[in-house]
């Protein structure tokens, strides 16, 4: 921690040096202003070609662009899920447009990307899973280019580059950018607040706004970015509009979630309560992979704290940058080895997207480190050796593609067994007897949703989840004490949805409780081996609304 004050003080601007109150003289001294040209649009683009080729070819090359990793990055399924039915039903709900999910979680991951999807939907005409694939790799490749760009404005162009290599480069980016998941577009906001910091406040505060409403935890980033620009004295003007802008878009959210969900910071709340807090996790103790993952998390979680610490006490000119580095540093090692989020943890999450951007920002770390600190003490005969070293460090990360790849292509079969799954109802619904009525399914694979959609020509607006079925309301109900109650409830809710083609999963003992009891009321018509649902044709005859309505009262009473 020595060497900091040597390195990460350089221009930003030059009148921000002139108001530095606090700031030892000597310290500034010590770090010659780096003058900044603005750079060709062609060499911008350069940089954003180096990051965007090895993304596009892990896309569309090393992975299967239909499959981001079925059973292991499964959530980029559920993402697509809950922006293609926004498209097909939540646009058009009666209460007004909101997010759609067959699985509770519509707004649980935040707004900005299905939102986005959606969009990219009307536009491309198509619904397919490769568009929120180049979603993230668009994202990455981005943060890529505002990492050099950065790099550039506070280190030079030497540090600029060795820092856009290994955001472009490193196995984890590019994997983890082209599977599709949502961090990619979090960073990448964040970052292109602190870029666009001190001159645009108004549209700094816009893109932390736009950060939380794309990942929960950018909320505490984004609000900590904003309390950092108070730890200058400079630019209160650009300081105030980030301010109000920001508030302003995140109250217009909070209201959103509030009239939406009940809940003003909804995605926070679960976010916390199921991952940190453990309301989802089933582990009752920790594994000793798990326990031996946690000294490093914990070391991880101290170096990003004392980093943290000197960077807000010094404030470089690059102290904005420098406050998010250490900030998800620190994040990251708490959230994963201090919570219950722990028992979760798996020897492979070192190549998952919790490490995405701790990485690319220990490349940072590591450029300035080599290519700044050292050539300023011990001359520049040793750029030669860092650049070296740079290389060298770049190469050895290339062997993470081997596991990385491993644990993908362990997800080929499962991919495989879900186009069967789906292709195995399909066959069934897609008969004249069934097409265009509703199918009522399980709300948890979104995978096979997907593949129904896509393959098959499933309407999303004809299919109904199973999450709030007539037990959902009715927590405390005893189908087996009360079973005329029990049946009347699925009795009204199996007509008042509509549905015609039912799959039921065995393991629901409600579901196969009402088949036993009212066999009349059901005929089975297949069978999804790969999952082991059987498909039943509904027949129910229907029930009167004062009787639902008294069935309703006596299992919620």
């Amino acid at each position: 921690m020595k060497l900091l004050p040597r390195i990460l003080v350089d221009d930003e601007d030059e009148d921000e040096l002139e108001v530095e109150a606090g700031q030892p003289i000597g310290v500034v001294e010590l770090a010659p202003v780096v003058s900044v040209q603005p750079l060709a649009w062609w060499a911008l683009a350069a940089v954003w070609t180096v990051a965007l080729l090895p993304r596009l070819y892990s896309l569309f090359y090393l992975t299967d662009p239909q499959n981001p990793g079925d059973g292991w990055h499964g959530d980029v399924f559920h993402h697509w899920q809950i922006a293609y039915l926004t498209k097909e039903i939540g646009l058009w709900d009666p209460n007004g447009p909101r997010l759609w999910d067959l699985k509770g979680l519509d707004y649980f991951w935040g707004l900005i990307h299905p939102a986005l999807l959606v969009v990219l939907f009307y536009v491309t005409g198509s619904v397919n899973i490769v568009i929120p694939r180049l979603v993230s790799v668009f994202f990455g490749a981005l943060t890529a280019v505002l990492l050099f760009s950065l790099c550039r404005r506070y280190w030079g162009l030497g540090v600029a580059v060795a820092a856009g290599l290994f955001a472009a480069l490193l196995p984890t980016s590019v994997f983890i950018d082209s599977t599709g998941f949502l961090e990619p577009m979090g960073i990448a906001l964040v970052l292109l607040g602190i870029w666009l910091w001190p001159k645009g406040g108004l549209w700094t505060g816009v893109a932390w706004a736009l950060a939380a409403m794309a990942r929960a935890e950018a909320w505490v980033f984004s609000l900590g970015m904003l309390v950092a620009t108070y730890f200058r004295r400079a630019h209160e003007r650009e300081r105030l509009l980030a301010t109000v802008a920001w508030i302003a878009l995140i109250l217009a959210y909070m209201k959103l979630l509030l009239d939406r969900t009940g809940n003003p910071i909804y995605p926070v709340y679960w976010n916390l309560l199921a991952n940190i807090f453990g309301q989802w996790e089933f582990s009752t103790h920790l594994t000793p992979d798990q326990l031996a993952a946690r000294p490093y998390l914990v070391a991880l979680m101290v170096f990003g704290l004392a980093g943290l610490a000197w960077t807000l006490w010094r404030r470089p000119p690059s102290y904005m940058f420098l406050t998010f580095g250490y900030g998800y540093l620190a994040y990251t090692g708490l959230s994963l080895g201090l919570t219950s989020y722990l028992k979760s943890w798996e020897s492979w999450f070192w190549q998952e997207r919790f490490f995405l951007f701790p990485y690319e920002f220990a490349g940072v770390l590591l450029a300035v480190l080599l290519l700044a600190v050292a050539p300023r003490r011990l001359g520049r005969r040793v750029l030669p050796a860092g650049w070296a070293v740079v290389v060298i460090v770049l190469v050895a990360a290339q062997l993470e593609w081997a596991p990385i790849l491993k644990l993908y292509d362990a997800t080929r079969a499962q991919w495989t067994q879900t186009q069967s799954a789906a292709s195995q109802l399909m066959a069934v619904y897609n008969q004249p007897a069934y097409r265009g009525t509703v199918l009522n399914i399980p709300p948890d694979n979104p995978g096979m949703f997907y593949a129904m959609v896509e393959y098959h020509g499933l309407q999303g607006r004809n299919v109904i989840g199973q999450l709030y079925d007539p037990f959902y309301y009715a927590s405390g109900f005893s189908y087996a004490q009360h079973p005329d109650v029990g049946d009347t409830l699925m009795q009204c809710w199996l007509t008042s949805t509509h549905s015609r083609l039912w799959a039921v999963d065995p393991n629901n003992a409600n579901y196969v409780k009402v088949i036993t009891d009212q066999p009349g009321w059901f005929t089975q018509v297949g069978s999804v081996v790969a999952s082991g649902w059987v498909l039943e044709d509904v027949h129910v005859p229907v029930v009167s609304a004062q009787e639902c309505s008294a069935a309703g009262k006596q299992a919620t009473g």
